[in-house]
């Protein structure tokens, strides 16, 4: 796991609006995991919970997100907000491997976050209202920027940056189909954010990338930690979800997460988890061009 953030250490204090005068007798542990955000499993007399650090996201619209997916998704329920803090009731589990039936379950979560909709898409608020996404005027125009920058270019050469010009050109139609898109997206939909125990899904974690846009992006989050044998589970379980999924619904997956392979060239990532990200780019132009080849 490469961090965006470096580790925040844990003050007790910080804490003391939810413990109280058993904030110094708390005992702590720094959970792995996270990306952004540090998490501590925090005992107090004899029961679990988790101390967050918000590093990145809003502790306050991350538990109003809860409030949207009652009932479609679980996770961690928030005991309460503080300043940049929170502490969540600690779920028992260990992070998902792939099996039928939690790749089955983990599409039924996706396409169940997909039926829950929003006015627009952009950025969710605390009073479950939705803003406009700082950035990006469009998906095709973000990946034409990015495509541009240096540090793309480190990875990537001028002839593979030119096929993936030509083919977000192709593919313009369905690039702003994603833009008009306004259900709610996990946004990091990867297998150290799903907590399971007994073959079976018991915790969806770290929401702090939740928005209202596009379901593809959450498949296509998932599909980097599964081979080729998941997908046919993992069809099965988006539409027993009530995904509305397209016969190229791989593609458009894998197309919507180039923007995250594309930052990830830009970040402060390990070369090696950059050459895995060059070799997915790679498979996508290989899946367009397949898909061309069959148009003919």
């Amino acid at each position: 796991m490469d961090r965006r953030f470096p580790i925040a250490e844990f003050d007790a204090t910080q804490f003391s609006g939810f413990f109280g005068a058993k904030v110094d007798s708390l005992e702590v542990e720094l959970l792995s995991g996270g990306a952004c955000n540090s998490n501590y499993l925090v005992r107090s007399q004899g029961e679990k919970f988790v101390c967050r650090i918000h590093q990145r996201g809003n502790p306050q619209v991350e538990s109003r997100i809860q409030e949207f997916m009652k009932g479609a998704v679980p996770s961690p329920e928030y005991l309460w907000v503080g300043d940049g803090v929170s502490v969540m009731r600690f779920i028992e589990g260990s992070h998902f491997e792939p099996t039928k039936n939690l790749v089955r379950e983990a599409g039924r979560m996706i396409g169940r976050l997909s039926k829950i909709r929003f006015s627009r898409s952009g950025q969710l608020t605390a009073d479950g209202e939705v803003e406009e996404m700082e950035g990006w005027s469009s998906y095709k125009e973000g990946l034409l920027s990015l495509l541009s920058l240096p540090a793309v270019s480190e990875y990537l050469d001028e002839a593979t940056r030119t096929e993936l010009a030509n083919l977000l050109e192709r593919q313009s139609d369905l690039l702003k189909s994603f833009d008009r898109c306004q259900n709610l997206v996990h946004g990091d939909f990867r297998s150290d954010n799903i907590l399971v125990s007994n073959d079976s899904i018991v915790g969806m974690l770290d929401w702090e990338f939740a928005h209202s846009g596009c379901s593809y992006m959450d498949i296509g989050n998932l599909m980097r930690y599964l081979s080729p044998q998941w997908m046919e589970d993992l069809e099965v379980g988006l539409r027993e979800g009530g995904f509305d999924l397209s016969e190229d619904w791989m593609f458009r997956a894998a197309l919507i997460d180039l923007a995250s392979h594309l930052e990830f060239l830009t970040s402060q990532r390990s070369r090696e988890f950059k050459f895995t990200c060059v070799e997915r780019i790679h498979l996508l132009i290989q899946l367009d061009s397949e898909a061309s080849d069959e148009k003919l």
